[in-house]
């Protein structure tokens, strides 16, 4: 059965159509939780959590299905981690200076700094002052969703698996993919337009190293020379 006759059983409380909702997403939700990171021995408790209430949710709510189960899904899985972070900032707001420990990637995940890291602009070691604030300016405009599809193109997720999480055709997929992935690129060049002096420098080298599409690779090109003449 398709996804919406699948959720209208499970509103009808059909045990085969639980069991069915399970086959049918687990294996999706179990990748998508290995691209965000999250530590091989959680995987299946967070994903069977995440099935459950979503189940329960369709079975007592009237409202109506989304348009896509796999993208609905999928969004619901990073909003538990999300969650999770903000339980751990408060949890560590708690504890005494010196206590708090690190976040790990799965507690980033879908996080601006998480963000951050999926456009490049976050190095494993700490940012300086002057690539915080390209991140900054890289994240400012992302939508909750745009945010979740850097972070899968951060982990480079083929594709097809994100066409099938987003519940679009493969090519619809790929489009977004490049259109995000340019609007990161613009967004980076017009910050770096304005700035100056050694702050320029920084990012002139720093975006040097990136694989740029043809127009944001020319338009880098013209704020080099711009800056050669200058110097």
């Amino acid at each position: 059965m398709g996804d919406a006759a699948l959720l209208a059983a499970l509103r009808c409380e059909d045990e085969g159509a639980l069991r069915e909702f399970y086959l049918r997403f687990r294996p999706m939700l179990l990748r998508a939780a290995g691209r965000l990171d999250v530590d091989p021995g959680d995987r299946d408790a967070l994903v069977d959590d995440c099935l459950t209430d979503v189940a329960v949710h369709f079975i007592t709510s009237t409202a109506p299905p989304p348009r896509s189960l796999p993208a609905y899904l999928t969004r619901s899985l990073r909003n538990r981690l999300l969650n999770g972070v903000r339980a751990r900032a408060r949890a560590d707001r708690r504890d005494p200076p010196g206590k708090q420990a690190e976040s790990s990637e799965a507690e980033l995940a879908g996080s601006s700094q998480y963000a951050r890291r999926s456009s490049g602009a976050l190095e494993a070691t700490p940012l300086s002052p002057v690539l915080e604030r390209l991140a900054n300016a890289l994240v400012r405009d992302l939508s909750a969703d745009e945010r979740l599809l850097a972070a899968w193109m951060s982990h480079c997720a083929p594709p097809r698996d994100i066409a099938a999480w987003l519940g679009i055709a493969y090519k619809a997929a790929a489009k977004r993919i490049e259109r995000l992935r340019e609007r990161l690129q613009l967004a980076a060049l017009r910050h770096l337009e304005t700035t100056d002096g050694e702050e320029r420098r920084e990012l002139l080298t720093f975006l040097g190293r990136a694989s740029l599409g043809a127009g944001p690779a020319a338009r880098l090109a013209t704020v080099r020379d711009v800056a050669k003449e200058t110097a």
